[in-house]
């Protein structure tokens, strides 16, 4: 029986949204596309996603300073947060983030990231 995976993305990047969310459904994984926090804090209540792809500068809010508010949400969850400012990967983890991706996203990181889920 294959276990189908889902994902909430939070990014107000719509171009890279698309980008990741159209290698996530290749990869059998349901997605769900937020450009806000507000927006993607329902996304996660109402689907309960395996991942989420958090970006950290959003319209309204940090998405790392919200991390231990969101993990509240869906607690087995997993929180990875994407963000072109590679200083920004300490912060992440503290804050309990399970991982960071540097943009550009490598989506060898992403197949690895879902399969350890997965398998």
């Amino acid at each position: 029986m294959n276990t189908i995976l889902s994902a909430v993305i939070i990014d107000d990047e719509e171009d890279m949204c698309t980008l990741l969310s159209g290698y996530l459904r290749k990869q059998k994984v349901a997605v769900h596309i937020a450009y806000d926090l507000k927006s993607g804090k329902k996304s996660i209540l109402d689907s309960k996603p395996d991942f989420l792809f958090l970006d950290n500068n959003l319209p309204d809010g940090s998405g790392v300073d919200c991390i231990a508010e969101i993990r509240q949400l869906h607690p087995k969850m997993k929180i990875i947060v994407i963000s072109a400012m590679s200083n920004l990967k300490e912060s992440a983890l503290e804050n309990s983030a399970d991982d960071f991706l540097g943009k550009p996203i490598s989506f060898t990181t992403i197949k690895a990231i879902i399969e350890g889920v997965s398998g």
